[in-house]
């Protein structure tokens, strides 16, 4: 008979938090994790004898150790890495997206202090200093889109100042203002990752006690917009069945992103840019895996990352508009603040670094009948990111 060989158009990944770092979490299914390509395996850590053999032969190679790794690229979706994404952020599902969502007819805006103001002190007290907000609604199209919310005045229930410019509008326009935010943290959240090929019987991987040491976007122009993340894990062994509490749960249907359609702009001082074009952007967080041995462990006893570190680079086509402004930031190396923004049209991310430095330029002359640009590698910085909260990045949300 025919013999059924591995498929890599029927490979489903999958992941599942753990609640103990190492332990397969019983009483959920894995979620479907979309991915475009990977790999998912395990070395042995070894070591050769040094003995002498009068034979003229090595002598034998022993097994010191095991190193679970995983690493899978993608392409941005809404929903389908919101929980990795929080992850890559070192939050764990207890310090999950804070969620604020309205929808009113009776929302004024001043343009004096740049306020929305609710007649019925509708607005949520509980959004924080710094963060960012997207509104829709209005009929002026400058009081809509992504506004940060002041860093230095605290929201009320009837009033939210913003830093961005508004134009002063009458109430009676459906208005939503939305948000779920989420800031880089210290906590050590864990996955279980699997891996099956369908059309194989039984054919199973499974790696426990993966942490996340890298996640990042890249945004090219005339692309779709894709991603990558890397794991450490545990350990890995070979199961016969899911294993899952039930099937695995399928992934959000939403469409991929691409860069025509999905890029939603950048903001560098709080001001969204306009006056000149970005070309291509991306964004890496990386935290560097630490992981912990003991004596007689073949695994690992333990596993601590290290501090967050989030970098990137961003180019531009050099225009009369944008080029002293970007070099004196690389030759003063000043700080800027800087943000930018994807969207499907109904799933909405804003990635915001409250403080930003340049690293390199390479000033590149490419030749007969090319652009001259204007290509840069980033670095964040913890700051002020509003209410003296320090921190490297905020990733917004809006669904």
């Amino acid at each position: 008979g025919e013999i059924i060989m591995a498929d890599a158009n029927r490979v489903q990944v999958s992941t599942l938090e753990e609640s103990v770092w190492g332990t397969k979490t019983t009483s959920a299914p894995f979620i479907e994790l979309p991915i475009t390509g990977g790999s998912m395996s395990e070395s042995p850590d070894t070591v050769r004898s040094s003995q002498l053999r009068s034979d003229a032969q090595m002598a034998a190679m022993k097994r010191t150790g095991i190193e679970p790794a995983a690493a899978f690229d993608f392409e941005m979706q809404g929903d389908n890495f919101d929980i990795l994404m929080r992850a890559a952020l070192r939050n764990s599902s207890s310090n999950n997206w804070t969620a604020h969502n309205l929808t009113a007819a009776d929302i004024t805006v001043a343009s004096g202090d740049k306020s929305y103001a609710s007649a019925a002190s509708a607005f949520s007290a509980s959004i924080v200093r710094g963060s960012w907000i997207y509104v829709s609604g209005f009929t002026d199209p400058a009081n809509n889109g992504w506004k940060q919310v002041s860093t230095t005045t605290e929201v009320t229930a009837a009033k939210i100042i913003v830093m961005q410019t508004l134009v002063s509008e009458v109430a009676g326009d459906s208005v939503t203002l939305s948000s779920q935010v989420i800031r880089n943290g210290s906590d050590l959240t864990s996955f279980s990752l699997q891996m099956q090929n369908l059309d194989v019987t039984s054919a199973f991987r499974l790696m426990l006690g993966s942490r996340i040491t890298d996640f990042g976007l890249n945004i090219t122009s005339q692309s779709i917009i894709t991603g990558n993340i890397g794991f450490n894990g545990k350990k890995m062994s070979r199961p016969t069945a899911e294993s899952g509490s039930t099937a695995v749960t399928a992934a959000a249907n939403s469409d991929v992103m691409s860069e025509v359609s999905s890029f939603d702009g950048f903001w560098i001082g709080g001001a969204e840019i306009t006056a000149y074009e970005m070309v291509s952007a991306s964004l890496n967080i990386a935290t560097t895996a630490r992981p912990q041995n003991g004596l007689g462990n073949l695994e690992k006893v333990g596993m601590n990352l290290g501090p967050i570190e989030i970098s990137g680079s961003m180019e531009f086509y050099l225009e009369t508009a944008n080029y002293a402004t970007l070099q004196d930031y690389l030759l003063n190396f000043t700080s800027f603040d800087f943000a930018f923004a994807l969207s499907d049209g109904t799933n909405r991310y804003l990635f915001h670094m409250p403080q930003v430095k340049l690293t390199s330029e390479p000033g590149t002359v490419g030749g007969i009948d090319t652009d001259m640009m204007l290509s840069f590698d980033f670095a964040a910085d913890p700051a002020d990111i509003g209410g003296s909260v320090t921190k490297t990045i905020q990733v917004s949300r809006v669904s």
